[in-house]
Order: C-alpha cells, then sequence, then structure tokens
C-alpha cells in the first residue's frame, strides 16, 4: 500500500476544535502542531485490539508529524486506522489515505516502538498500550450505565451548566470585547451565558421522538424489567456488563442529537430575537455526539406520547417546573416551546460549522464544548471540568 495524502476542510475544522479542547493557553501552538499530526498506537494484532476497545478501554497513542509518517510507511505494511463508530466490533479498518486529525494503528511487529526510543517504523517492538476510558465518558457516548429518565437528565445538566459557565464567561466578555462589542459585553455575556445555558438543556430533544422512546424503553425491559414510566434518558447497564445472549437482543437507538438544531435555533430566536449567532449556538449543540446535523437521520421526528400527553406538551410543564416560572415569563416560555417543537420536524439545511475566521467560531466551540462536558459530568456523577 503507497499511502496518499489528502487534507480537508473537515480536517482543519478538527484541528481547530481540538487545540481548543486540550484546554492550554497554547491553543494556537497546539493547533499548529495538531494539524500536522497523526496520532499513532501500536498494538499486538487487530483482533486482540478490538477486544479491549470492545471492553470500551481507549489506545494509548504517539504523536507523529505527518509527514515523518508518510516518510516512513512503506509498501506491505499494515496500517488501521481507528473509527470508533462501530458498535461492537470492525473498529480498525484498513486505510489507502492517511489524514491528520486522525489514529491510526500499526502492528507490533512491523513498528519498532519502545518507551525509550518511540516508533522506528523497522522490526518488531512494544505494543503503546491501553487505559480505561472514564465511566462518565462511557455513560454519555453508550447511553446507558445509569438509568436515568428524561426530566432528570435534563436538570442535572442545567445544574452542572451554571458551574461551567462561571469558569468560561471571562472568555465569553473578552470576545465580545475583541469583536467591537465593549460597550455591550456585558449584557451579551449575560445573553450568551442564558442561551448556551439553554442549548445544555435543551440537547437532548431529540430522544423525546417516538422512535428512539420506544427502542429505549425496549432495551431498558430487556435488562432491568423495568416497567415504561415516562421518558427516558439512558438505559441502565454498560452493554459489556450484560450476557452476551442479551447484547444480540438490545436494539441500536436512531440518532438524536441532530434534531436539537431546527429546535434550538428556533426557541433561542423567539426568546431573544432573529441574531446568526443562535445559529451557531444551536449547531454546536446538535453536534455533540458528532459532525451530522440531518444526514444521519433516517425517518422523520414525531413527538412521543405518555399518558395522554404529547411529549411537546409534557415537556411545556417541566421546564417551566425546572425554572420555576409563572406569570408572562411562564406563558413567553411556553409559547418559545411550542413553535421550537413545530420546527424539530424540518431537517436543517446547516451542515458545517461556522469556519476558524468566522467571529462566531468561538462561540460554536465553546456551546460544544460545555454542552459535551454537562452531558458527561451528569451521566457519570462526577466532575470532569476543572474540578
Amino acid at each position: 500500500m503507497k499511502p496518499r495524502k489528502i487534507i480537508l476542510p473537515s480536517d482543519a475544522f478538527a484541528a481547530y476544535e481540538r487545540a481548543f479542547r486540550i484546554g492550554t493557553p497554547r491553543e494556537i501552538e497546539e493547533l499548529l502542531r495538531e494539524m500536522i499530526n497523526v496520532q499513532v498506537a501500536v498494538v499486538k494484532s487487530k483482533e486482540d485490539a478490538e477486544k479491549e476497545l470492545g471492553m470500551r478501554k481507549r489506545l494509548k497513542t504517539v504523536s507523529v508529524p505527518l509527514t515523518v509518517f508518510l516518510s516512513k510507511i512503506r509498501d506491505g505494511k499494515t496500517i488501521y486506522r481507528l473509527d470508533l463508530s462501530a458498535r461492537e466490533r470492525d473498529f480498525l479498518v484498513e486505510v489507502e489515505m492517511i489524514r491528520p486529525n486522525s489514529t491510526y494503528v500499526l502492528l507490533a511487529e512491523e513498528a519498532g516502538y519502545s518507551p525509550e526510543l518511540g516508533l522506528t517504523f523497522e522490526g518488531s517492538g512494544h505494543e503503546t498500550g491501553f487505559e480505561p476510558q472514564p465511566n462518565a465518558e462511557i455513560y454519555e457516548k453508550a447511553e446507558s450505565g445509569c438509568f436515568q429518565p428524561w426530566e432528570k437528565h435534563a436538570k442535572g445538566a442545567w445544574n452542572r451548566s451554571e458551574r461551567i459557565m462561571n469558569i468560561y464567561r471571562p472568555f465569553i466578555e473578552k470576545w465580545a470585547e475583541n469583536i467591537g462589542l465593549k460597550a455591550m459585553q456585558k449584557s451579551i455575556a449575560d445573553s450568551l451565558s442564558w442561551a448556551i445555558r439553554i442549548a445544555v438543556l435543551f440537547h437532548d430533544v431529540g430522544k423525546l421522538n417516538r422512535q428512539w422512546q420506544e427502542i429505549a424503553w425496549e432495551n431498558e425491559r430487556k435488562i432491568s424489567g423495568k416497567p415504561r414510566e415516562g421518558y427516558i434518558a439512558r438505559t441502565s447497564s454498560k452493554k459489556e456488563e450484560l450476557k452476551e445472549s442479551l447484547k444480540k437482543e438490545l436494539k441500536d437507538l436512531p440518532p438524536h442529537a441532530p434534531f436539537a438544531y431546527p429546535f434550538i435555533r428556533t426557541f433561542l430566536r423567539e426568546v431573544l430575537g432573529d441574531y446568526r449567532f443562535l445559529d451557531t449556538i444551536a449547531l454546536a449543540a446538535a453536534r455533540h455526539h458528532s459532525l451530522e446535523v440531518t444526514g444521519a437521520i433516517k425517518g422523520e421526528f414525531e413527538w412521543d406520547e405518555w399518558n395522554g400527553k404529547r411529549a411537546d406538551e409534557w415537556l411545556q410543564d417541566q421546564i417551566c417546573k425546572l425554572l420555576n416560572l409563572s406569570g408572562n415569563d411562564e406563558e413567553e416560555m411556553r409559547e418559545a416551546i411550542k413553535e421550537a417543537s413545530k420546527k424539530v420536524r424540518e431537517k436543517s439545511r446547516a451542515d458545517e460549522p461556522p469556519g476558524p475566521t468566522d467571529d462566531f467560531y468561538f462561540l460554536y466551540c465553546i456551546t460544544n464544548r460545555i454542552v459535551k462536558i454537562c452531558d458527561w459530568e451528569d451521566a457519570g456523577g462526577e466532575e470532569i471540568e476543572l474540578r
């Protein structure tokens, strides 16, 4: 195999996001380094590696400059790319193109790796190894491991967003100043902080889809015997803890995150006005699991129903109760949710984030991070961000 070098626009976006998520003061320097790097892991065999990955472990990797990696790869070497979208197997796929910001896996008998010398790409050597994946990350990604009603998860994520927003507020105020809004930076920071927290609150609104609820409750019944009661956000047991016979009976859940885009976008515009930056916040929330916004959706969204009440009507009651609203505030909230509930059935045309030179790219990155962290923290019951 002779790898070809290819860099796509999505690679550049991924590099910027990765640099932001690193959380160091040297974001730009890290960005420039990572844009031309790949992560390389060394394993004994594909079969052994996929077994470890199936147990929710993570590969330990070595960062290698893209140009070095390309120059060292010889025809005949076996190269796999890590693909975590696989459910049970085939986490490692053979590749013909090498791209930056991806993780590649070599065999120990060909990589010549040692902890002291690093990768020599010649002869046999050691494996880089594996490490446990944090429970919070497992629960969030697998949508299992800790049974949660929808409203409990929404409340938990909302409560955690207050602490995390306080961490990031100074950065939001500085951003407002840098784009020429210094005179209004306090009020803008207030509005943006609230909008991002709302994105956290509604990030899983797509789980109220009838198809998602039916499959999730069917899986929960098989796992725990629990009868349906309300709306579910997460099933009880981690899949690897179940018997093999039961695993085969569980169905894969359909995508839910993309539906957050039209809902949150409409809701925020109803409350705050027709501003483009609100679309950016909604898009970032809709990508809290993947980069798909509409492409992964199969079938239309249909609000589920329980005890004679449709989920969007139930949602109004839950949010007004959670936020302790009354009077005009409650009426405005109900109306905004009602309008957003209509739009969630419509497919979104927004399938790309703002570019790195766009003033709103900062909002995209920070919202995406905060939504993910709040989701992870509530799913795992622990603080992750700057503990």
